[in-house]
């Protein structure tokens, strides 16, 4: 009767391992996916904030030139010395302060929205990938529970593998030397 069991306890931890390989496969190429779909999200966001920074920068910087009565030719890259030392030279004192007062408004107000900005993207961000972080977790999860589950499905395989050759020889007639 051990033998029997043994074979078929053998046969059905064998097809329970199978089994749970299986899933477990399956489970690490979903995990494989989020993961690869999140890094890909990050990266977007990334390309997004780092252009809103540079759209700002160049208003900021457009917003500059106009302060000081620039052409917006000007300002965006490398300005023409000539015009800018004609500019300043040009500037009586009340226009040199009220253009320094406008300059340092103006770098308020591009700090503001800046920091505003960042935290609508974290925000957002955050906000978008959590439901794939707690399915990449959840995932995780399930993959180790897998794993775990195959090593017992492992153990109880070899269990009955060692249960049905022990009875084995039971079944074996033993011949009389004589």
């Amino acid at each position: 009767m051990g033998f029997l069991m043994g074979a078929y306890g053998k046969l059905m931890a064998g097809k329970l391992v199978r089994d749970l390989q299986y899933r477990l496969t399956s489970v690490t190429r979903r995990a494989m996916r989020v993961t690869r779909e999140i890094g890909d999200k990050e990266k977007m966001y990334q390309a997004q904030e780092r252009n809103m920074k540079q759209a700002m920068q160049a208003q900021m910087q457009a917003g500059l030139m106009g302060l000081a009565g620039m052409p917006m030719g000007y300002g965006v890259g490398m300005m023409d010395v000539n015009a800018a030392m004609n500019m300043w030279g040009g500037m009586s004192q009340s226009q040199m302060t009220a253009y320094t007062q406008g300059a340092q408004m103006l770098q308020m107000q591009f700090a503001q929205a800046q920091t505003m900005w960042q935290n609508m993207f974290e925000l957002q961000k955050d906000a978008d990938l959590q439901a794939l972080k707690d399915l990449q977790d959840e995932l995780e999860t399930e993959k180790l529970n897998l794993e775990s589950r195959i090593k017992l499905a492992e153990q109880q395989q070899q269990y009955y593998k060692e249960m049905e050759q022990k009875d084995v020889k039971g079944l074996v007639p033993e011949t009389q030397n004589g």
